[in-house]
């Protein structure tokens, strides 16, 4: 053995605790440092926040477009759980985004992609039962300013029971790079369905009535339609299902009609769907 080896074996023998805690910190070191991808990945997504049956994060599509940033708020659902449309229905509460907080932002619009009827200890509600994501137009008051998003979320989750949750989340918008949820981000806006106005709503959907409180809608659109969802003013819930021969069978739940009900409908179609004014005579 020549002496530079019988010196490195000799302090390591006599010092064997610093030749462990050196191994030690080396492991650490390498552990704490995050792979290119993942760090790439927090610089377009909020930490997620766990809440009941779920989990909830902010995700960035990147550079701002024409003015404005791409986001989406996903909700991870655990399985066999379900959360809500702005309008469940007779149950259900809707999600409320609070964007107050916000960091140079004028303006944060939320859209919702097209729900689903589901079944629920006997009641049917308008929502959704597996992960989604709520696109977001995010408008800064500055465009030459950082912008900071900040959400305070609620909603519910909804498995063997129905509870409360409640998510924090904050980003950073950036600026440039290319984000690895852009893709994600444009798959979800095609979920949004397509708002139209009453001339086009005319070409493409015709409801006639069908007795008191009652009405038929027929789709004649592009795409197979899958489902029909009708908001109204309040007094007033209009429940909608499949009829069995093509349509969607409409019905006054709640409220006296007197006169016409000027309501929204959202038809979900394989390809987002449409939104539309809907007068109810």
């Amino acid at each position: 053995m020549n002496s530079a080896n019988m010196n490195s074996a000799n302090m390591n023998s006599a010092n064997p605790r610093a030749a462990t805690l050196a191994l030690v910190r080396l492991a650490l070191a390498l552990l704490a440092a995050p792979p290119v991808a993942l760090a790439q990945d927090a610089d377009f997504a909020s930490p997620s926040a766990r809440g009941a049956h779920s989990a909830a994060r902010l995700l960035s599509a990147g550079a701002p477009s024409g003015g404005v940033y791409r986001l989406g708020v996903e909700i991870a659902l655990d399985p066999g759980t379900v959360t809500y449309w702005r309008n469940p229905g007779d149950a259900g509460a809707p999600p409320v985004f609070d964007f107050s907080a916000s960091e140079n932002v004028a303006a944060v619009e939320t859209l919702y992609p097209a729900p689903k009827h589901i079944v629920e200890a006997g009641i049917t509600v308008a929502g959704y039962d597996e992960s989604l994501i709520f696109p977001l137009r995010v408008t800064p008051k500055e465009a030459a300013a950082p912008v900071v998003l900040k959400l305070a979320l609620d909603y519910a989750a909804c498995a063997q029971i129905c509870l409360p949750a409640k998510a924090k989340l904050s980003l950073a918008l950036p600026t440039a790079g290319a984000s690895p949820f852009a893709a994600t981000l444009a798959a979800a806006e095609t979920l949004v369905p397509r708002p139209i106005g009453a001339g086009e709503a005319k070409q493409l959907v015709e409801v006639a009535r069908a007795g008191a409180g009652a009405w038929r809608l027929r789709y004649h659109g592009p795409g197979h339609a899958a489902d029909v969802f009708v908001e109204a003013p309040e007094p007033f819930i209009i429940d909608s299902a499949a009829d069995g021969n093509g349509g969607f069978a409409l019905t006054l739940g709640e409220g006296k009609q007197q006169g016409a009900i000027a309501a929204r409908a959202t038809i979900r179609t394989e390809s987002g769907g449409i939104e539309l004014p809907l007068t109810l005579d």
